[in-house]
């Protein structure tokens, strides 16, 4: 094949593989972009009492629910409502450990949905709704025994909270004193407009990499780790596109924008995620809000217990949330040990070496003798980026399988097998750097 049937071959792909992505992308966002128009210009236009704002949330999230999911809306519904039960039984017994117990409840009901209840496809079809609106009830709870609410929400608040057509889909999280100040927000300018134009472009760009263009441009008879870089690529840029449509959603219902409409939201960083410091920073950066929950919420709750503790019952509870799902919960607890040998290692470097090459970014003030600019301290960052980026395709390359896998879950088998491929070589990489993290 000459260079020139190879080149109108390339574009043939791409655009045969790239309308019907987009499309497919453009009518989800659609129906995004109406329901949360419809609550945005309501909100804008009639003034309305407190309570009636939260119920206006309430309905139309429930409208947008059961148009992507259908029936299985239900069982979103039958968590909203059994929480709220909880949370007000619960606050006639003690004031004080309503947020563990509500946390034991939340991911009980989630494990025996998915293990006895809900079919596996119908399961993946609702797994991350079920997990914002998770998130949303356990900190509305432990927020109650920090006694940051007066008192306990009343029926529409905690319903439209849980299901604010903003981000009941696909999230972010967001406290629920953000929510209801968003509410609150008025405005109409070209810059609002602006925001939703450029995140959505940049939702479809990402998606049309993840479908078209990356699984192209390598081939599947190169090296195995080219590959496994590959498909791990591809599985992030739809991370991507997830995090920009969620963006997309927030904004179109006026969420996340100040009066004067600067944007104060963020999901996601893809630059540092391919371009890494380090696997702490990919971890802040692959889902922020997400970050902050886990650290607000959980961490700093188990901080007294220890640190390692903490860390490890933090990566716990987000791998239940995901569910009994091997594959994510191998990939959650392995970057949860990675982080904290890495984290650990690099102080013992920095402080052996005086150079700036901590896990995340020193302070202009920092006390090491060989600065961030310096030639050791760039030369030994970058070394520790490309470990990084082994990781990530190592991680990720699990996450690549045919669609009817995806439908069902991937397996205890299907996990063993990527990483046996790959001859388990982060795990014993890392488990080499603590031996020598152990010894200096």
């Amino acid at each position: 094949m000459d260079e020139e049937d190879y080149v109108e071959n390339t574009w043939t792909y791409i655009l045969l593989c790239g309308e019907p992505t987009l499309f497919e992308g453009l009518r989800f966002a659609r129906d995004l972009i109406l329901a949360n128009l419809t609550l945005r210009f309501v909100i804008q236009y009639i003034s309305l009492p407190h309570n009636v704002r939260h119920s206006l949330s309430l309905v139309i999230g429930c409208f947008l629910l059961y148009y992507n999911v259908g029936p299985a809306v239900i069982w979103t519904l039958g968590l909203t409502i059994g929480a709220y039960l909880s949370i007000i039984f619960i606050s006639f017994i003690t004031k004080r450990w309503r947020g563990f117990i509500i946390t034991f409840f939340v991911i009980t009901f989630l494990l025996l949905c998915e293990v006895y209840v809900i079919n596996p496809k119908m399961w993946q079809q609702i797994r991350g709704i079920q997990m914002v609106a998770a998130m949303k009830i356990i900190s509305v709870a432990i927020e109650l025994d920090r006694d940051l609410f007066k008192q306990m929400l009343n029926p529409v608040e905690f319903g439209g909270y849980l299901l604010c057509p903003a981000n009941s889909i696909l999230g972010p999280w967001i406290p629920f004193h953000a929510y209801t100040s968003y509410l609150n927000v008025k405005f109409l300018s070209r810059r609002w407009i602006k925001l939703i134009i450029i995140n959505l472009f940049l939702s479809m760009f990402f998606l049309t990499l993840s479908n078209c263009i990356i699984p192209w441009y390598i081939d599947d008879d190169t090296s195995k780790w080219l590959t496994a870089y590959r498909d791990a690529q591809a599985f992030r840029m739809s991370h991507y596109f997830v995090s920009s449509m969620s963006v997309v959603s927030m904004l179109t219902a006026g969420f996340g924008l100040t009066n004067d409409c600067h944007l104060d939201i963020q999901v996601t960083k893809p630059f540092f995620i391919e371009l890494p410091r380090s696997l702490v920073q990919v971890v802040i950066f692959w889902n922020i809000p997400m970050h902050q929950w886990l650290k607000n919420y959980i961490f700093k709750t188990c901080q007294p217990y220890g640190q390692f503790l903490s860390i490890l019952i933090t990566y716990a509870i987000s791998s239940l949330l995901h569910g009994f799902n091997f594959q994510l919960s191998a990939v959650l607890l392995s970057i949860g040990s990675f982080s904290y040998v890495e984290y650990n290692f690099r102080y013992k470097v920095a402080s052996a070496l005086e150079v700036c090459c901590l896990a995340n970014p020193c302070v202009k003030q920092c006390e090491h003798r060989f600065k961030k600019n310096s030639l050791l301290a760039v030369f030994v960052n970058t070394i520790f980026s490309l470990i990084t980026i082994m990781h990530l395709a190592y991680l990720g390359v699990m996450f690549e399988a045919s669609f009817s896998v995806q439908e069902s879950g991937y397996s205890f088998y299907h996990t063993i097998s990527k990483w046996e491929n790959l001859n388990y070589f982060s795990h014993g990489f890392v488990a080499f750097m603590y031996i020598i993290y152990l010894m200096m």
